[in-house]
């Protein structure tokens, strides 16, 4: 990403928090002079920006790559693998954390079908659903028979 001026990132917070949340009079009067023709930013440049540099604004960092409770992982990978669980039984979650509820339980002699995988914190987690029941969860990649690629868990990335 190109290095941005400061009456570009002045552009860039206003857009993030609003106009009148962010501007003193003072430098209400320098916004025409901000906005040239060759420096102009649009609202998608000015969100870049702000994300990409959090200390110089008030954005509260958030686990990017996280599967929050209830949310769902996409069918990339669409694989079948037999008795999955390894070595012992593995909680089904509803998103990848600990702290999300379990609605499944994967056993070490249930084959699942693997569609994807995503970080959370130290750890990986894999979106699978179960065959022998039905029930689709994530399940931490730690608890998942060995690959033949020496991995554990999907090779398809969720893409969150």
């Amino acid at each position: 990403m190109k290095k941005r001026s400061d009456k570009t990132k002045l552009l860039a917070v206003m857009f993030a928090c609003g106009i009148a949340g962010c501007m003193s009079e003072d430098e209400s009067s320098d916004l025409d002079e901000a906005v040239t023709l060759d420096e102009a930013v649009t609202e998608d440049d000015a969100e870049e920006e702000v994300a990409s540099d959090p200390e110089e604004s008030n954005l509260v960092d958030v686990e990017p790559a996280s599967a929050s409770c209830g949310r769902a992982g996409p069918n990339l990978e669409n694989r079948r693998v037999n008795d999955a669980a390894f070595p012992n039984a593995a909680n089904q979650r509803s998103g990848s954390s600990t702290r999300c509820p379990a609605p499944g339980v994967l056993q070490p002699t249930d084959d699942a079908i693997y569609y994807c995988w995503t970080d959370a914190g130290t750890f990986s987690w894999t979106y699978l659903q179960n065959v022998r029941t039905g029930v689709r969860g994530w399940v931490r990649d730690d608890l998942l028979r060995l690959n033949s690629n020496g991995t554990r868990g999907s090779v398809e990335h969720c893409g969150f």
